[in-house]
């Protein structure tokens, strides 16, 4: 080859290293895409969609409030420059197609890793501190928020809630402020399948797009009409905050996605309360499910036999801030082919257990980072994206194969 012909063509080359190409970014969302992000913090759950006509809908802004991490937790990520709602709102902003507004929002528990924190909160200028959900609708507007047990927070008890939940206190001020801004404030209905609806463009998805409340409180979906009933007998002062959180299934086209908070699975010793069953429960009416947002974590608790079974995931998705996010025991069910067959992949947002798993069974999970679920118009096929925490301009660093339906 001509030396000049050479020298260009490693120029070029190497210009082209130093620049993203088309394939490095994700492609924007368009009408008709259904995109379901796993936002990547170190410090909680934040799950933030944009639905088939462009509304928004964000499940959970979790602060755990350890920045740096501890023996068990994970750091902040990408880093400390900004609070873990500073950086929700920062990746919000790149995504959505209204960047000032979320059409809905559910909180589905009030622990730290799904509401905030007071560790580490900061001081807002309508009277209450700010930390995870709080900071996040301090910055962009929430249209309606709705949450387990509004207005009363009776079940199991105010002080029960408040006990677990420190930024309780401060969430409860955020809410009366908004509410007189304008902002719909509501009760999850279990069963409903019309409190999350689609605002934009309905009409175009009619008997295509659904959000079914399948349980909180203590209450499941009986799988007729909006019905529900009660999936406990005994003492409800000795649940802990994880059994009562709310889950909801969405479909779309012939695609179904889950996300139940923390609801439990199994019984150990050590819980006060030996009635926490409740994937067994969903499990009689979820049906199958392509995507699952792993239960509390897929900590020591959660991914029983009767849930694997019914939903027979093809996808898992572990919002991880733990050194047990997941559990050995509980990623080997979760491989396990003795309970159903299917191939699976596995996919983690950061790599806080990767030293207890073992490599072994850390190889079945992609790389780490936001896991974006992206469903393709008519809900017939689905692809996932890993998005690099530490780019700017949030580079792929992974994509699957487009899995048709």
């Amino acid at each position: 080859m001509n030396l000049h012909l050479l020298l260009g063509a490693l120029i070029i080359s190497s210009a082209c290293c130093c620049t993203n190409r088309a394939e490095d970014i994700m492609p924007s969302w368009k009408e008709g895409y259904m995109d379901i992000h796993h936002i990547a913090t170190g410090q909680g759950d934040c799950i933030f969609s944009v639905l088939p006509d462009g509304t928004t809908f964000m499940i959970d802004a979790g602060d755990n409030g350890l920045p740096h991490g501890s023996r068990h937790w994970y750091r902040r990520v990408p880093d400390t420059t900004r609070t873990t709602g500073g950086w929700i709102c920062r990746y919000i902003r790149h995504f959505s197609p209204d960047p000032e507004y979320l059409d809905y929002v559910l909180l589905t528990h009030f622990h730290a890793d799904h509401l905030g924190s007071l560790k580490g909160a900061v001081h807002g200028e309508h009277g209450y501190e700010l930390s995870g959900l709080t900071y996040v609708g301090d910055s962009i507007s929430f249209r309606t928020l709705v949450d387990r047990d509004w207005p009363e927070y009776s079940f199991p008890s105010r002080e029960k809630i408040l006990g677990e939940s420190p930024l309780f206190g401060e969430y409860q001020k955020f809410i009366s402020y908004h509410r007189s801004r304008g902002m719909d404030m509501q009760c999850f209905e279990v069963g409903s399948n019309n409190q999350f609806v689609l605002k934009h463009n309905p009409r175009r998805y009619a008997g295509k797009f659904e959000i079914r409340n399948l349980i909180g409180n203590a209450r499941v979906w009986t799988g007729n009409g909006s019905s529900s009933r009660v999936i406990y007998q005994g003492d409800s002062t000795l649940f802990d905050e994880n059994m009562p959180s709310c889950g909801v299934r969405i479909r779309y086209g012939k695609f179904t996605y889950y996300n139940c908070g923390d609801i439990p699975g199994l019984n150990f010793p050590r819980y006060k309360c030996q009635e926490r069953d409740f994937e067994s429960e969903v499990a009689k009416v979820v049906g199958r499910v392509n995507v699952m947002k792993c239960d509390h974590h897929a900590a020591t608790d959660v991914m029983n036999e009767s849930l694997l079974r019914a939903t027979r995931p093809e996808v898992f998705i572990v919002t991880a801030g733990h050194r047990e996010h997941p559990y050995p025991p509980t990623m080997e069910r979760m491989l396990d082919k003795s309970i159903y067959p299917d191939d699976r992949q596995f996919y983690i947002t950061t790599d806080s257990p990767k030293e207890d798993l073992g490599e072994e069974l850390w190889s079945n999970f992609k790389p780490a980072g936001h896991v974006v679920v992206r469903v393709y118009p008519g809900g017939k096929k689905y692809q996932i994206f890993v998005l690099d925490v530490f780019s700017e301009d949030f580079k792929v660093i992974y994509a699957s194969t487009i899995q048709h339906l």
